[in-house]
């Protein structure tokens, strides 16, 4: 297994993808809070879960089972995903089961179908446009955001509803680097006390 290299080595894995939007689901449509998953699945402390789902730890294996069937993730997917986490140099999807990612394309397609959780011929004519739109988009890791980014996204949309048409004000953004760097220095004080 590879070593990781920092306090979020595990976090663009698709496995760690797939536990965020299992835990998201769980709360949105069975309103279980991932405390109360937490302790479902017998942890004392939910941030347990929130370090898999950060990447901060890997999923462990023995759990995944578990995992996917309490958060209704596709048990075989999860799986094979938990496995590429913790030894991504083996090539799972293509020893355990392969569905149909030599038909398709290869490991890239497969991953997708992991991703989407079904064929990609069963996406919608929006999501394939978005998929067409980032694959021809030169700067995509500038442009498009990572799972861990959304709920900040989010966040400024609902605080500044014309970000979206018109941007930050110059003001705004000025405001919003003085406060996060603020924080960032008033933790980095007392971590040092």
């Amino acid at each position: 297994m590879k070593e990781p290299t920092s306090d979020t080595a595990y976090r663009d894995s698709v496995a760690a993808r797939m536990l965020v939007d299992g835990l998201a689901n769980a709360a949105s449509e069975r309103g279980l809070s991932q405390r109360a998953l937490a302790k479902l699945l017998g942890y004392k402390q939910s941030v347990v879960l929130s370090h898999m789902a950060l990447g901060r730890v890997p999923i462990p294996l023995e759990r995944a089972a578990q995992l996917a069937d309490l958060l209704a993730i596709d048990k075989r997917d999860f799986l094979v995903a938990v496995l590429e986490q913790r030894l991504p140099d083996v090539g799972w999807s293509e020893i355990i089961a392969p569905r149909t990612a030599s038909c398709h394309g290869g490991d890239f397609v497969a991953s997708l179908e992991i991703i989407a959780r079904g064929s990609l011929d069963d996406l919608t004519a929006t999501q394939k446009a978005v998929m067409r739109e980032v694959a021809r988009d030169t700067y995509a890791g500038e442009r498009w955001l990572s799972v861990h980014e959304v709920p900040t996204v989010a966040l400024l949309r609902s605080l500044r509803p014309k970000i979206v048409t018109d941007g930050l004000l110059a003001g705004e953004q000025g405001a919003i680097r003085a406060a996060l760097a603020g924080g960032y220095e008033d933790e980095q004080r007392s971590a040092t006390f």
